[in-house]
């Protein structure tokens, strides 16, 4: 053949070249014949390039160092954790800390369910994660996953195991078809998808809440890299139905899943017990029960850690309880005496040194028959006098007892809390309440203002009334309040109560027609100097009705008789008479001409609780959505005001075997201001003011500039809000 059919050979590809060799008697030696193809430089250089990228892409590794090392390790957990990962378990193994991994290899090889209440800061969590490894390598589970209390912090404990898996020389050495692939991926999660053995890719894929290992089968040692998967996901996470490439998890271990607010609030406990009982039992193949692990801490006698560690109450699980101090020195006295130094330390030795010499001194004679789960559990740090700060476990228990009390130590460190005595309230205290400032002055609204609502509750002597500016979000400042005295009621002493309400009622009339002309003509501004009156009031017509009544007939404006109720039927169908709501609504009363305003008081009361419980000010010290706060008072306090607000308070009380009552517990008469700050709170909601609704942020140093003022009529919105449009249609406006 000539030159030029050799190159019109070349020319074909490489099936157009078979068809018509297969046309040729001699057309195999006719291959052999032909010199090789000349590629040109762009593309030779685009095969240099590919040859390397798939070297890249290929990983190569050695034979186990220590095969021998590495099978007892996947005969023993204990020796397993100490040799690969002796950073993170450096302390030598205790008995409770040995129970609760044979409890969890236990559940892999048998099934059922186990529960292990352990102390607070004794490393469960990671114990968990890396049993949950050794169940992979040993064959004991195929795919584990970890719970936890928050999705967040799982895959955070789940990014720990990855860099571990990344970092440890010893288990690449002894686990090279597991610890390579993953070493070769570093911090890259796409090289995984690309990387590949002698070839063969090998599947492995890093994610925020699993990891699935590499399948390298083959191995002339023996491989264990064969898909394994982990996933660590949190309570509040996607649980339910948890499947990675069609996959279902083999064993589900509990990790903590109760924090402080989730312990202690009953929708909480039944929310994650229907999670625990159905989402998470149901996760295993539809012809297996996975096996479940509960470790927690427990913190009260009603949260779910205490339930279920309880053989009475949940026997199937088979509770388990350790404590820190199993018993306790024989010299309680001398121990008790080292307390009462530490809580009595001077200003000067803030550390409590005196203390701790005292304890150092005697330190054979204190801990004398005490016994401890955990001899290793102190601090080993030194102080700057030269000396450890903690000089043992025991120690270290009775700084804490000093520090934060028997009953925390008691409940956290030896998971037996004790008995709930008396009811619970949400924390809110006046001290609270008073810090809550907005940095506004007295009667100077915030920006963004839409409403501007006041409420006065009437007592025979003393009237009581607030006003509150409202912004979108039910973000809310008390810009105003004080009392209205009644004159003339002094004289008032009637036999029975009825007829004292009645003599009483004239002056508390004309101490409302005083109070209504001081609050109209009240310099209410905005930021622009811009004058406002208030859009809606409502007045307490529960015990005096007819002075409240007959005032809010004669004045109208923006003044309407209401009355609070607990328990509260609320109205949801509009009719002549009617104006529906769900926590406030309006009835008319035909024979007095006016609309009276029926107020669930206990949301309301509760409500307002909530709002002072929110913080102030936002990251961008912005005055916070749903946060009520208080006028600026010139270098003075809101004491008496901040009395009224928490002299109601809504509180639960748990009693074992019998479960929680919640009802509001009244430790002060003088709850006035608390009665007319809900009220006013009541009414931003007839003018529109919703806490989930969309808001507008609000600036904490109110802008110079001048913004349109708001038209009004009679104190109202021509364009209000919420059901108020309702009202006003009803009222031929």
């Amino acid at each position: 053949m000539t030159t030029e059919d050799y190159g019109w050979l070349q020319s074909l590809n490489e099936s157009q070249l078979e068809s018509l060799l297969s046309l040729h008697p001699t057309g195999a030696s006719l291959l052999t014949e032909l010199p090789p193809k000349q590629m040109s430089e762009a593309e030779a250089d685009k095969t240099r390039k590919e040859e390397k990228r798939l070297a890249l892409r290929d990983i190569q590794f050695p034979e186990p160092k220590n095969p021998a090392q590495r099978e007892r390790c996947l005969r023993d957990c204990e020796l397993f954790l100490n040799t690969y990962f002796g950073q993170v378990f450096y302390e030598p193994f205790t008995s409770d800390r040995r129970e609760m991994m044979n409890d969890i290899i236990s559940a892999a090889r048998y099934g059922g369910d186990q529960s292990i209440a352990g102390p607070r800061g004794e490393g469960k969590t990671r114990l968990a994660l890396y049993v949950a490894l050794f169940l992979m390598l040993s064959g004991l589970s195929r795919f584990p996953i970890v719970i936890g209390k928050s999705q967040k912090k799982a895959e955070g404990e789940l990014k720990n195991i990855k860099e571990k898996l990344q970092q440890s020389k010893l288990f690449r050495d002894d686990f090279p078809e597991i610890g390579y692939p993953f070493w070769k991926v570093g911090g890259w999660s796409s090289r995984g998808r690309m990387q590949t053995y002698k070839n063969v890719e090998t599947n492995i894929e890093i994610a925020g809440d699993h990891l699935i290992f590499p399948t390298i089968p083959n191995l002339p040692w023996g491989s264990v890299a064969c898909g394994q998967l982990i996933a660590s996901m949190g309570i509040d996470g996607p649980v339910r139905g948890t499947n990675f490439r069609d996959e279902r998890p083999t064993i589900a271990i509990i990790d903590d899943m109760e924090d402080r607010e989730a312990a202690n609030s009953d929708t909480l406990i039944e929310k994650n017990e229907e999670i625990l009982e159905q989402d998470i039992a149901g996760l295993g193949a539809s012809s297996e029960r996975i096996s479940r692990v509960m470790l927690c801490t427990i913190q009260n006698r009603k949260c779910i850690a205490y339930k279920y560690t309880d053989p009475a109450q949940k026997p199937s699980w088979r509770g388990k309880r350790f404590r820190k101090m199993i018993r306790q020195p024989d010299r309680m006295d001398l121990v008790e005496q080292y307390i009462e130094m530490r809580r009595g330390r001077k200003s000067d030795d803030p550390d409590a040194r005196e203390a701790f010499r005292f304890w150092k001194e005697r330190q054979n004679e204190i801990e004398a028959g005490a016994v401890v789960s955990n001899p290793y559990s102190y601090s080993k740090k030194i102080h700057a006098d030269g000396e450890p700060m903690e000089l043992s476990t025991i120690h270290a228990y009775y700084n804490r007892v000093a520090d934060v009390g028997a009953k925390a130590v008691a409940t956290e460190i030896d998971n037996d809390p004790p008995e709930d005595v008396g009811p619970v309230g949400s924390g809110l205290t006046a001290e609270i309440v008073a810090s809550r400032r907005s940095g506004l002055s007295r009667r100077q609204l915030p920006m963004n203002c839409t409403a501007l609502t006041a409420a006065i509750d009437l007592g025979k002597h003393y009237c009581h009334w607030a006003v509150v500016a409202w912004w979108p979000g039910a973000g809310g400042v008390v810009v105003d309040y004080g009392v209205v005295e009644v004159l003339g009621n002094r004289e008032v002493r009637e036999q029975s109560k009825a007829d004292d309400i009645v003599a009483s009622e004239p002056a508390i009339y004309t101490a409302l027609l005083n109070w209504r002309d001081e609050l109209l003509n009240k310099g209410y501004t905005d930021s622009a100097g811009n004058h406002r009156r208030v859009d809606f009031c409502l007045v307490d017509s529960g015990a005096y009705t007819r002075a409240a009544y007959e005032f809010c007939r004669q004045v109208r404006g923006p003044f309407h008789p209401s009355k609070g109720q607990s328990p509260f039927y609320p109205k949801t169908k509009e009719s002549a008479g009617i104006i529906p709501g769900s926590n406030i609504y309006a009835a008319k009363q035909e024979n007095e001409g006016l609309w009276l305003y029926h107020l669930d008081s206990s949301h309301w009361k509760q409500w307002v609780h909530e709002r002072f419980l929110t913080p102030t000010f936002d990251e961008q010290n912005m005055l916070r959505k749903g946060s009520l706060s208080l006028f600026d008072a010139d270098g003075r306090g809101h004491s008496s005001y901040s009395q009224h607000i928490v002299a109601e308070q809504f509180v639960s009380e748990f009693k074992e075997g019998k479960g929680t009552k919640t009802y509001w517990d009244v430790r002060n008469d003088n709850n006035h201001w608390l009665d007319a700050t809900y009220m006013a709170a009541a009414a931003s909601e007839a003018m529109g003011i919703k806490l989930l609704g969309p808001t507008a942020e609000l600036q904490a140093v109110p802008k110079t500039d001048k913004p349109k003022p708001a038209s009004r009529q009679h104190g109202l919105p021509r364009n209000p809000s919420g059901w108020m449009q309702r009202f006003n249609k009803r009222r031929g406006r």
